[in-house]
């Protein structure tokens, strides 16, 4: 358990500095790109958020990709000898950051699922329209995007402006008083954008969106490009709104409307109210004016910081890497080829000196009184050789 929160606490840190590069990449093209373009926006910021987590993936569990290729080939194969040989078990606070993120994104799963909940029973009290009464209302959505797709129109108590629910079989909420005392036109252009956010199956990215917002919940900047992206998906449906030059002046009425007297919007379902309305108000009357949320001083701190945490971290890895080791004990050296193994010199010297010591005697070895010398033999007499 340790270890599994140690390598989520590694991921974490490397979360946090490539968040901020993420976003500094992000906001030098949206401020290069211009608001005249928010298609191309609306992709760069919802891929520089949606690449966070597996950049921080690869980073954390092959730190070895750009300095050994063919150490990382060999750790796709084996992953777990991979994380194993890695030291991010040595670093004492890495397990309190895997164990502090586990717990807030669990809490904000907790939060994604009762807000989940919240809305399919604001879908199940919803009052579906019959079809006689709602494809007049969605023709001119149907024909301005030629989207042929299914979609229900429903009256519900719980909204104050039109809402998408769902993304397999899409419902547009419509307020109660839309019916009744909203001009004709104002709804049936307000339906164009909400059929162009199920169009563009804004309702699943903004799920995926959604679970990558709980993965960093900690960080800033990640915070900073779920806005750009809500603010900017508004806007893509507002160019589909426009692309019929004589909607501007009824449409920006309608959000004029809207902004007056609506109600929240309930996250994550899709409204005409999201994002920053004002801004998109602005924005529908002046394509070309500045965007002050992508400025040049944001672009250089969000790019410092991403070169200072990357700095750090690796400066962390490298300090811990040079640590000294604590010696081993040597195994003897063995000798060259032919030799056996060497032997210390008190060892040696002990077969020598047992070599030189006088051994004993078949007969001291026989002699049936053991602390007792036997007796000296007695020398032979001489042979007599006189007389022969």
């Amino acid at each position: 358990m340790t270890a599994a929160l140690a390598i989520l606490g590694v991921l974490v840190l490397h979360a946090a500095w490539l968040g901020l590069a993420a976003a500094a990449v992000a906001a030098i093209a949206l401020r290069r790109l211009g608001a005249a373009r928010p298609r191309e926006r609306y992709a760069v910021a919802l891929a520089a958020l949606l690449a966070v987590p597996p950049a921080a993936l690869l980073c954390g569990l092959y730190p070895r990709l750009a300095t050994e290729p063919a150490a990382a080939a060999s750790g796709l194969a084996d992953l777990g000898a991979t994380v194993a040989s890695a030291s991010y078990s040595l670093a004492p606070a890495t397990p309190w950051i895997g164990l502090v993120w586990a717990l807030g994104a669990a809490w904000g799963l907790l939060g994604l699922a009762v807000a989940s909940a919240r809305l399919a029973r604001l879908r199940r009290r919803a009052r579906l329209l019959p079809a006689a009464a709602a494809e007049p209302r969605l023709a001119r959505a149907r024909g301005q995007l030629a989207y042929t797709g299914p979609i229900d129109l429903a009256i519900s108590p719980d909204v104050g402006v039109p809402t998408v629910l769902g993304w397999r079989r899409p419902l547009c909420a419509l307020p109660a008083a839309a019916l009744a005392s909203w001009p004709g036109d104002d709804l049936e252009w307000l339906l164009v954008h909400e059929v162009a956010h199920v169009r563009r199956a804004d309702v699943a990215w903004g799920w995926a969106q959604n679970l990558v917002e709980v993965a960093l919940f900690f960080h800033p900047a990640a915070r900073w490009l779920a806005r750009q992206i809500r603010h900017e998906r508004e806007c893509c449906c507002d160019a589909a709104v426009l692309a019929r030059p004589e909607a501007l002046a009824p449409y920006v009425h309608a959000l004029t409307r809207l902004a007056a007297s609506a109600r929240p919007s309930l996250r994550p379902a899709l409204s005409a109210t999201g994002g920053t309305l004002v801004s998109r108000i602005e924005r529908l009357v002046d394509p070309t004016a500045p965007i002050p949320a992508c400025s040049r001083g944001l672009c250089l701190a969000l790019l410092c910081g991403a070169l200072a945490g990357a700095g750090a971290l690796a400066a962390c890895e490298t300090e811990e890497d040079d640590a000294p080791a604590v010696p081993a004990l040597a195994a003897p050296a063995p000798a060259e080829q032919g030799d056996a193994w060497q032997l210390p010199a008190e060892a040696q010297a002990k077969p020598a000196a047992d070599e030189a010591a006088p051994t004993p005697s078949d007969a001291e070895c026989d002699y049936p009184i053991p602390f007792i010398a036997p007796p000296e033999p007695e020398p032979e007499p001489a042979a007599d050789t006189d007389g022969c």
